[in-house]
């Protein structure tokens, strides 16, 4: 299975792609519930810095107030994908769920 693009991966979440995304007001590739997502396509591995997660925190609370997400694709074929997101949106999550 060849490497998904971005539009792919909107398709597939069921997220409202973001016209011109990173180019003037409107960020992040994505909206999806009350998430801004943020697709990252990666061979190995992806490096994740307080300031880029700070921007993209900035970028997705002035969208709405919009939550922050980063979604990991993994591997030249796609394989593996992750979310990340801040700490107390995943307890709030987690909250009065079968996982708690």
């Amino acid at each position: 299975m060849p490497k998904r693009t971005e539009k792919e991966e909107i398709k597939r979440d069921g997220a409202t792609g973001v016209k011109n995304s990173g180019r003037g007001m409107k960020k992040g590739d994505a909206q999806l519930n009350k998430f801004l997502i943020d697709y990252k396509h990666c061979g190995k591995s992806f490096t994740i810095s307080l300031k880029n997660w700070r921007k993209h925190a900035k970028d997705s609370w002035n969208d709405q107030y919009r939550h922050p997400c980063y979604g990991l694709v993994l591997g030249e074929n796609s394989e593996c994908k992750l979310a990340v997101i801040d700490w107390n949106v995943f307890r709030e999550l987690v909250g009065g769920s079968d996982y708690e």
